[in-house]
């Protein structure tokens, strides 16, 4: 009996463990898409200075684990426009082929950074 119940118990935190948004190997425009955004094109690459990092972004990309590696965020502009007609942009972190996370960003908003799963909370068109 108590093995049963500590079996439970496992599968009970197992199921309440922290949501994470990092993949192994995934290609970045699948990722994007998986939280059903459309990539218009690739804007950018770059090498992320960890001492540098932006502080807003750290609710949504924990970037802790990862301070002594090569970190590159690669930017996508996204089909979907914001309902003030502003672009949207999708910025994914890669530490080698690996994603750690990523965000959405509104263009000329300042710091206008939100989660890829918020799609359906924002107003966008």
């Amino acid at each position: 009996m108590n093995v049963w119940f500590a079996f439970f118990c496992l599968v009970f935190l197992f199921g309440c463990a922290k949501e994470t948004t990092e993949q192994n190997n995934v290609n970045p425009v699948e990722y994007i898409e998986s939280f059903g955004w459309h990539v218009d094109g690739k804007t950018s690459k770059e090498k992320l200075q960890t001492k540098n990092a932006d502080p807003s972004i750290a609710a949504i990309v924990d970037l802790k684990p990862y301070v002594d590696k090569e970190i590159y965020i690669t930017t996508y502009l996204l089909r979907e426009k914001h309902k003030s007609g502003k672009k949207l942009y999708a910025r994914v972190y890669q530490v080698n082929e690996d994603i750690i996370g990523g965000y959405g960003h509104i263009e000329t908003w300042e710091p206008g950074v939100f989660s890829l799963k918020d799609k359906e909370r924002l107003p966008w068109r």
